[in-house]
């Protein structure tokens, strides 16, 4: 880790809360988290966002969500925390194992529907750089997903890409609760 973490006993009252429900939801205080609690205003924003997105919603399943986050790991080589952690969440959430698996060739596999195909593909756009988001590519989006939807979708694809990015770049250690699974890899 490049950065040391703020440890529970040298946090503020406020950090100290935020740990208290984290590790009553994962049985630990996250490592992103505890490297992010040196700017507690900053955690708590991207906190705010990232349960925003993680609520349940009508539309986009946790399983949608998780799978694109999963993929976004994958493409930006977070293999050391963000994919075994969002592994280790489909999981969790009951996803098939062959489809964890498949998610690196989900644009020919008949595990995947098509909405889940074309939205996959449009968090791949997003964060490649070489490549874009088509006219072509955003009507076959419109054709599955509302604009409430694809605002969502585009709030998911650029909150993971900021965490994978911050989580590679500080070199956050995978927390212990998330080794539980094995990781589907590129």
């Amino acid at each position: 880790m490049r950065i040391s973490p703020v440890e529970a006993q040298n946090a503020d009252k406020q950090i100290q809360t935020v740990y208290k429900s984290l590790r009553e939801m994962y049985g630990t205080e996250l490592n992103p988290l505890k490297v992010l609690a040196h700017r507690p205003q900053i955690m708590r924003a991207v906190m705010n966002l990232y349960g925003a997105i993680h609520q349940h919603s009508d539309s986009l399943s946790d399983e949608l969500k998780e799978l694109i986050s999963l993929r976004i790991a994958q493409i930006n080589a977070c293999r050391d925390y963000c994919v075994p952690m969002h592994t280790y969440m489909l999981h969790k959430l009951g996803t098939n194992e062959e489809k964890i698996r498949a998610l690196v060739r989900y644009a020919t596999s008949d595990l995947f529907s098509e909405s889940e195909k074309v939205a996959l593909e449009y968090a791949e756009r997003i964060t490649v750089p070489s490549t874009m988001v088509t006219d072509g590519l955003f009507e076959r989006l419109k054709a599955h997903y509302s604009d409430v939807d694809i605002v969502e979708l585009t709030a998911v694809i650029s909150t993971l890409n900021f965490w994978t990015k911050f989580i590679d770049a500080l070199e956050v250690p995978l927390d212990d609760v998330f080794k539980q699974q094995p990781a589907a890899h590129v």
